[in-house]
């Protein structure tokens, strides 16, 4: 989009009734009226009469400022309506006809110019409010266009009788007037269009009075310091006493950023230029005229790093407003989270963190926060753990995780999950950064899952007992048979006379040696059925799939099956629960046996082998001779809920599945080579045994 349509719609974001200037028909005579009150100013100021030369000329910025709110093609209206005030005010000073055009073309030439590179670099307002932006504006305003403006303008003094060789000097003073104006009077118009208040809106009765209080200050120090400084010139005081007004204006600039610093500039300007063209100047020159270059220049020099200060001032100032919002925004989500925040300087040793991230460790909002005061609301079984994840967060420079419980005032307890990591510079932790996060419903629906998981695997195991109820009656039912049989024989041979005791002691070991064995069927289940908590322990493999196989010896004798034991020796034991582990082999074994109720019963056999697998892993395959799984059957066989058995729930894999994962390990089902199909438990070994509680 080209400058015209830009400047034609005037200026994105203005406010409306600040538009409706640029509309209004009484604007342009607004304008006219502040451009006459301005160039009277100016003069009530000083001039130098016999140059009709006036060192600071607001009218300019008054021109500029209202073209700056119009939009471009009513800026001949503008301009139109400031002749008849430019000619009122330069006649008054017995300004020729050819000296008031061209110094009104001049005066228009710097406005028009301006406007047009502020608009076309700034866009729109704010048209200064942070360091950048200011700095453009005194680029532009302060250098590009007066500086071109003044080369026309430089012919004033000319064609009131000047010399041509004095035209770099009078090329200087009407850059300096044009300029000074810019830095002075500028920016103190641009905050007030710019603003969606006007600038004293936001200020307090206090603040009120702090600003007037140091604006009467500024004033007295400025003439103070002049009227001493000019009868002292001879002195080594003199640059001291020139910038002593200097804390006044810095002090304006902190307390108020870019509108105080403005504001004391315009004061300084005022003053000492008053002063310097109405009494004895502190510049040695041998003119006038040069006495209030020398004091423009100072001005100049002057009120460029001041204004980029209260700039510079304002934007850290919004910032910080923005950083406290982001932060209170951030503290407000966080908390909806159910998560606080922190940080730990490690130089300093502040420890920092959220209202929020207090209540979670259940720690007063006043007390001071140390890792010390973390470690100890931590439960004592948690706290080493989470030391040690610190600890780590900070050697290491990555982001750790830990799970604590927290210890609360009412003697509740609180689950929190740790994320902290450390920001490092040349190899040194400067800070670690972290979150809590609020874990303890998370922790109770996973205990609460955990028990029905256990009592599902409970349930299924009684199942499987009620399924094999018929083989366990018979395997009972062998040794009672045998016991009574021993014992009715024992009374009846020691009824003989006399009796045979030989014969009677073997019948007593029968009787001893069959009761062992129904004991350990009765051992068998009842280590089956019972409830409780996960046991861990080293569990013998091996053994263990020979007690599983021992349990079944009826019900495979009753359906014909075989079971062949292909056991690896030296296997490493296993870290379990040897209860839910012969709950998968149970599981295993008897889906093999489903699996092949329509095999041959020549070829109804059931391998299961041990080997080692890796370095310390174990691996079980229990392999049948069955149909095999189908492709959708093996993708599927874990689901819940999913079964090839016409009675079956559709649980039995899935538990299993869950067990193994419990474990630490992997089950896997697939189809053999030759026929059938085998499921594959892979298990972590310990080749160093550890109990594990």
């Amino acid at each position: 989009m080209g400058e015209g349509a830009v400047l034609g719609r005037g200026v994105p974001g203005m406010r409306p009734r600040l538009l409706l200037l640029g509309k209004d028909a009484r604007a342009p005579l607004l304008t006219s009226l502040a451009y006459l009150i301005g160039a009277e100013a100016a003069f009530l100021v000083g001039t130098l009469s016999d140059t009709i030369f006036a060192p600071f000329w607001p009218p300019n910025v008054v021109l500029f400022c209202a073209l700056l709110l119009a939009p471009a093609h009513r800026w001949w209206i503008y301009l139109l309506a400031a002749a008849p005030a430019h000619i009122l005010a330069e006649l008054q000073v017995a300004m020729p006809a050819a000296e008031i055009a061209v110094a009104f073309a001049t005066n228009c030439l710097v406005a028009v110019l301006n406007a047009v590179l502020v608009r076309r670099v700034l866009k729109a307002p704010p048209w200064l409010g942070t360091l950048k932006r200011a700095s453009l504006y005194v680029l532009l305003t302060a250098f590009v266009g007066p500086a071109i403006s003044a080369l026309g303008g430089a012919f004033v003094p000319i064609l009131g009788g000047g010399a041509i060789a004095s035209y770099p000097s009078f090329w200087a003073q009407w850059y300096l007037s044009n300029a000074l104006g810019f830095l002075t009077l500028g920016p103190i118009v641009l905050i007030w269009i710019g603003a969606d208040r006007t600038p004293l809106s936001p200020l307090s009765m206090p603040r009120l009075a702090e600003a007037s209080m140091l604006g009467i200050a500024l004033v007295i120090v400025c003439a103070l310091a002049f009227q001493f400084g000019a009868g002292m010139i001879d002195s080594g005081f003199m640059p001291a006493i020139l910038y002593s007004p200097l804390p006044l204006i810095l002090a304006c600039a902190i307390r108020f950023g870019e509108r105080g610093a403005s504001g004391a500039v315009l004061v300084v300007t005022i003053v000492l230029l008053w002063l310097a063209l109405n009494h004895a100047s502190m510049f040695i020159t041998p003119s006038p005229e040069r006495n209030v270059l020398a004091l423009q220049i100072f001005l100049v020099g002057l009120s460029i790093p001041v204004l980029l200060l209260g700039a510079a001032i304002d934007e850290v100032r919004r910032a910080e407003q923005a950083t406290r919002e982001s932060e209170q925004g951030m503290q407000l989500a966080a908390a909806s989270a159910n998560i606080g925040l922190w940080y730990f300087d490690q130089a300093s040793g502040r420890f920092w963190a959220t209202g929020h991230c207090r209540s979670l460790l259940g720690i007063a909002p006043h007390t001071p926060l140390t890792p010390a005061l973390i470690q100890q609301v931590a439960h004592p079984e948690d706290r080493q753990a989470a030391v040690e994840t610190m600890r780590s967060a900070t050697d290491a420079g990555q982001e750790v995780v830990n799970e604590f419980r927290v210890v609360l005032p009412e003697g509740g307890l609180r689950w929190l999950r740790a994320r902290a990591r450390a920001h490092r510079e040349e190899g040194q932790a400067l800070r670690v950064t972290g979150v809590f996060m609020d874990i303890t419903a998370a922790k109770q629906a996973e205990l609460e899952a955990d028990l029905q998981r256990r009592e599902v695997a409970h349930l299924m195991r009684v199942s499987v007992m009620g399924e094999l109820s018929g083989a366990i009656a018979h395997e009972l039912n062998q040794p009672l048979t045998a016991i009574l049989s021993n014992a009715q024989a024992s009374r009846l041979m020691l009824a003989g006379k006399p009796p045979h005791l030989s014969t009677i002691g073997d019948a007593i070991d029968d009787i001893v040696h069959e009761s062992k064995r129904a004991g350990d069927v009765i051992g068998r289940l009842h280590g089956l059925l019972k409830k409780g908590d996960r046991k861990l322990e080293l569990v013998d493999l091996n053994e263990l799939i020979r007690s599983t196989i021992g349990l079944l010896h009826s019900e495979l004798v009753g359906r014909r099956f075989r079971a062949d034991l292909d056991l690896a020796e030296k296997l490493p034991p296993i870290a379990g629960d040897a209860v839910q582990l012969q709950q998968v082999l149970l599981n295993l074994v008897m889906n093999a046996m489903d699996a092949m109720a329509a095999t041959p019963p020549a070829r109804r056999s059931i391998t299961v082998s041990t080997r080692l697998r890796g370095k310390d892993g174990v691996e079980t395959v229990v392999a049948d001779h069955g149909q095999g799984l189908a492709p959708a059957e093996q993708a599927r066989a874990f689901e819940p809920f999913f079964t090839t058995k016409p009675h079956g729930l559709g649980l039995g894999l899935a538990i299993c599945s869950t067990i193994v994962g419990l474990h630490g390990g992997q089950l896997a089902l697939a189809n053999n080579p030759g026929g059938g199909a085998r499921a594959t438990l892979t298990l972590q070994g310990r080749r160093n045994p550890v109990i594990v509680t």
